[in-house]
């Protein structure tokens, strides 16, 4: 210490010997931690991969696929594995990123890497297509995408629901993407997708369609440029790595219960909105936008008609549509696609349903009609199901074919189901579930021996009629338990009503395949109006559901329209009773019965003479 007490300033000396003195006690104690980690189990050997990278450019990830050794190579062959199994059979693969040093690569280590990448992809039973590359810094970045090879029982599937006002190019636009024919201005390509006699007549669409369109592991398209028929769609999917499964909705408003069921029991993965450029955003439009928003479901939007619209008034509606995607209740992105870059861009980031991207397509001309299939190729699905759970599937649709018998449809939520397994199905009107067998199954009409979870299917039922069967029942495991519930509560805003909403108040309620009339027994509030939100407990009118907490749901009467989430269900409920309003009638008209009788003896002794 100097003589005058003062503390003396240190060098710089000093300086840096305490700094030299923190990098040795720090790199020491980094090391006793990966020893640690590395007694205990916890060490992880994939985050150790070339740990040299900083010290050594050329031992950088971005020269991880050049040379590998047989040791990283079994490492990057996890990575790959992870990915393609969180991608649900398919990733993009960047090849020449780095971390910590300029991107790029050049011919000679790109042609390496991608020699390398190949190697990895067949050991996965995969195949590589170049999505693009790209100018960097130091050479060129390639992306790549990595997509399981075509198996007959295992192809992913992706529901895109098709939704727009009406005469906005809907059934047109799919007959172009499945047909793989232009239209001819006249309606030619959407007479294929038709099912009934008045939609051909009217060309209005009054059903929920079904089409599908196939990409094969190098993301080219299976379909075939003929018409094709319902035995085609067995050729389609055995080709298939991945099949696009439009759900043609119905745009008239008189049909907007329909249109309602299928976006909720038919759990799209996502929302394809279309808008006619000459006519704009009117209509059923906003509507349709507002379900999907609600329901969470993410949405692209589709420009069509291109090719007969002035430019001014093209101009006009991509203004309009771009204000209303930014608007408060949207609080999308909007990006216009132009190019494949475009393309990819939207894809990888889609998921996040922040960005919206705007194709403008014609389908007469076909322009942009390539970049349009190139997003489908690279739609990833987004929901995430349980595969190890219990089994749940839900009935959206029945049939009776010949020969065959009873024969629902719908989709599996939760576990997996093969041929021959029993379970349970219900509830019917008293509440009650019945034990049924399967007895065959099909996917995209392709015969198979298991469905697993987030996959739509088709069973045939033994000995059970059509008419035991309605929408909305589901198909559990006989150890679940099920209950039939009555009343439940859920807390529902309202978007629009024209006067109040009080209690006794009755709507339509649907949720999953669920579309029966509820009745509001009690609310939080007095009264509800247009904006309002409040905790609702409703009764269902007819029968009983299987219904539980955590569901989305729509409340809809005519123009009135509420959306909210089902918190939670009443299993003690009781059925509703009838017989004392029935005496209370008597009571209140005793003689009625006795005169109506009397009139019919008149009667009959009348026609006796």
């Amino acid at each position: 210490t100097p003589l005058s007490g003062e503390q003396k300033t240190p060098s710089k000396q000093w300086y840096q010997r305490r700094v030299r003195a923190d990098e040795v006690h720090q790199s020491t104690s980094e090391e006793e931690e990966l020893l640690e980690e590395e007694d205990s189990g916890e060490f992880d050997p994939t985050l150790d991969l070339f740990a040299d990278a900083q010290e050594n450019p050329e031992e950088n990830t971005k020269y991880s696929l050049t040379e590998p050794s047989d040791e990283q190579f079994e490492q990057l062959l996890e990575i790959l594995r992870n990915k393609i199994e969180d991608g649900l059979g398919e990733c993009i693969y960047e090849v020449g990123i780095g971390d910590g040093c300029p991107d790029g690569l050049n011919a000679e280590d790109l042609a390496a890497s991608k020699a390398t990448l190949e190697s990895l992809a067949s050991a996965v039973n995969c195949d590589l297509s170049l999505l693009r590359d790209k100018q960097a810094e130091e050479g060129i970045v390639a992306e790549f995408l990595v997509r399981k090879k075509p198996s007959v029982e295992d192809f992913t599937e992706v529901r895109v629901a098709v939704i727009g006002n009406v005469d906005a190019g809907k059934s047109t636009l799919l007959g172009v993407l499945t047909h793989g024919v232009l239209d001819n201005g006249r309606g030619f390509a959407r007479t294929k997708l038709f099912r009934h006699k008045h939609e051909i007549e009217t060309g209005r669409t009054s059903s929920v369609g079904n089409d599908i369109l196939g990409f094969d592991s190098t993301g080219g398209i299976v379909n075939q440029e003929d018409t094709h028929n319902s035995q085609d769609w067995k050729k389609i999917c055995s080709q298939s790595s991945k099949v696009i499964t439009f759900i043609d909705l119905a745009g008239h408003e008189k049909y907007l219960k329909t249109t309602i069921f299928g976006m909720t029991g038919h759990i799209p993965d996502f929302g394809m909105l279309m808008i006619g450029a000459n006519a704009g955003i009117i209509g059923m439009t906003k509507e349709h936008l507002g379900l999907s928003l609600a329901l969470g479901v993410p949405v692209f939007v589709v420009v069509t008609k291109i090719d007969m619209c002035p430019p001014n008034v093209l101009e006009e509606t991509m203004k309009l549509l771009v204000k209303i995607l930014k608007s408060p209740g949207c609080r999308k992105i909007p990006l216009l696609v132009s190019s494949q870059d475009d393309v990819i861009v939207s894809a990888t980031n889609f998921s996040s349903e922040r960005i919206c991207p705007i194709f403008q397509i014609s389908n007469v001309t076909g322009q942009n009609m390539e970049l349009l299939k190139s997003f489908l190729n690279l739609l990833s699905v987004k929901n995430v199901y349980r595969e190890g759970d219990t089994v749940e599937f839900q009935i959206d649709d029945t049939y009776s074919v010949p020969g065959v018998g009873t024969v629902i449809s719908g989709t599996c939520m939760r576990g997996s189901i093969k041929i021959n397994d029993t379970l349970l199905m219900g509830p019917n009107s008293l509440g009650e579930f019945k034990t049924i067998l399967i007895k065959s199954i099909h996917r995209k009409r392709l015969p198979v021996k298991e469905v697993r979870a987030g996959q739509s299917a088709s069973f045939a039922l033994k000995k059970i009629k059509r008419a035991d069967v309605r929408k909305g029942m589901v198909l559990v495991s006989p150890h679940s338990n099920p209950q039939a519930i009555w009343e439940f509560e859920a807390e529902i805003r309202v978007l629009h009503h024209p006067t109040t909403i009080s209690v006794r108040y009755q709507a339509m309620v649907h949720s999953g395949s669920i579309r029966q009339t509820a009745s509001i027994v009690n609310m939080s509030v007095q009264h509800m109006r247009t904006g309002d939100k409040a905790l609702c407990r409703f009764r269902f009118i007819k029968h009983p559901e299987y219904i539980k907490a955590d569901h989305r749901m729509v409340f809809r009467e005519g123009r009135t329209k509420a959306v909210g989430n089902i918190l939670r269900v009443f299993p003690d409920a009781p059925p509703p009773s009838r017989g004392p309003k029935r005496d209370k009638m008597k009571a209140i008209y005793p003689g009625r019965r006795r005169r109506v009788k009397s009139f019919n003896d008149r009667l009959e002794t009348t026609e006796t003479k």
